[in-house]
């Protein structure tokens, strides 16, 4: 097997290096996609008409989240031999939970200063179930349809921070058996396999129970575990990619991000979701990424690629985190809805959500992702996670 050097599993920025060996370290294309995924969705939510489909974004990112995360495992494991469970699951805390909970925390603190008390005790169970990161299985109870009589979460979003961190928890040990299991065949095509088997199952879970105006689809990880295996098995057959024609590389990463934007500009509620018509922007998403794979000069990188778009892929994670309680909150006060809220006040409480996401990223999600005493001691990381989540638990109890 050949050997990977410790430092390629790194970036410049000291953050893991989230492609598969074969591949570039670091990729501004998929750093850029980040944005456009981002964009899209805040967006939609704002009320952009225009972006009728900008929820497409979510099917985007989790894309992307499988490609990166099957990327830091095939490094982990062509360096160490081994997949190391603690210290993956360490690094995805530092990663995902002080910013989450920080935003939940920050949300229920605007929640009793300026929603009607009457609300708390509902919003207050809605973070409670973001804080555990089941929050998917929450709203698909409260909010079995779109037409569900409810006031508007601020929580509502950790919805897909949940099915992620759902595919996080069971993945690595699926990698690591399918690995065992089918040991007389190649790392790719064991996890090729497997993927085949979870996108073909999921798939079908999803159009079978896809419906239009239902919900319960749209929050399960059952019908989306299809979406971050898609952009694993983009991560697992890099070497094939790499051999792809550059100017046909190119043309399939500009196929893949029309297709991203049509997506978010025609599809729309009349469509049962994520059901068969969420095969486009996923199957776009990973168009984009297989194409820069091959051709990152004349392929859609040379516009992701943009400072402005990688600036913005940079804190798109705490954007996401921070945009919607900004809207949902000043919803509530106003005793409306986001998509009934002015348009010109959406956006610029998106804007200032956006200020604050290079803050918190700046001053949060940066230093305890690099904090070395952290990093060098994993069971640390594993304590600090369970005590930020008891501590968000706790909160929400205290109201």
């Amino acid at each position: 097997m050949e050997s990977v050097p410790e430092k390629s599993r790194f970036l410049t920025s000291g953050d893991e290096a989230g492609t598969a060996p074969a591949d570039r370290a670091f990729r501004p294309d998929v750093e850029g996609l980040r944005a456009l995924a981002i964009m899209i969705v805040v967006a939609f939510h704002v009320g952009i008409r225009r972006v009728p489909g900008g929820y497409a974004g979510v099917d985007v990112f989790f894309v992307i989240s499988g490609f990166v995360i099957t990327g830091v495992l095939m490094r982990d494991r062509q360096l160490t031999g081994r997949i190391g469970f603690i210290e993956f699951y360490a690094r995805r805390a530092r990663r995902i939970l002080p910013m989450a909970l920080l935003v939940i925390v920050a949300s229920l603190l605007a929640m009793h200063a300026l929603v009607a008390s009457s609300a708390w005790p509902l919003l207050n169970g809605d973070a409670r179930w973001s804080s555990l990161f089941v929050a998917n299985f929450r709203f698909a109870s409260v909010t079995p349809t779109i037409l569900t009589q409810r006031i508007q979460s601020p929580f509502e979003h950790y919805w897909s921070l949940a099915v992620e961190e759902q595919f996080y928890i069971v993945y690595p040990a699926l990698f690591v058996a399918a690995v065992l299991t089918l040991r007389r065949l190649s790392l790719r095509t064991a996890l090729t396999i497997l993927l085949v088997v979870v996108v073909v199952v999921s798939l079908w879970v999803s159009v079978s129970s896809s419906h239009v105006g239902q919900l319960g689809a749209y929050y399960l990880p059952f019908a989306r575990a299809w979406e971050l295996a898609v952009g694993a098995l983009v991560a697992v057959c890099t070497e094939t990619w790499r051999r792809i024609p550059h100017h046909f590389g190119a043309a399939l990463s500009w196929v893949g991000l029309a297709g991203i934007l049509w997506s978010a500009a025609e599809i729309s509620l009349r469509i049962p979701y994520p059901g068969a018509i969420a095969i486009l922007p996923v199957a776009s998403a990973a168009l984009v990424i297989i194409g820069g794979t091959s051709a990152p000069s004349w392929g859609a990188e040379s516009l992701l690629g943009l400072a402005v778009f990688r600036s913005i892929g940079r804190v798109s994670y705490s954007w996401y985190l921070w945009h919607w309680p900004f809207l949902a909150i000043a919803a509530a006060r106003a005793h409306t809805s986001v998509l009934a809220s002015p348009l010109g006040k959406n956006l610029v409480l998106a804007t200032l959500a956006l200020g604050l996401s290079y803050l918190t990223y700046r001053f949060v999600e940066q230093p305890v992702r690099h904090a070395r005493w952290l990093i060098d001691r994993a069971g640390y990381s594993m304590a600090g996670a369970a005590l930020l989540v008891g501590s968000c638990m706790v909160l929400t109890y205290l109201w």
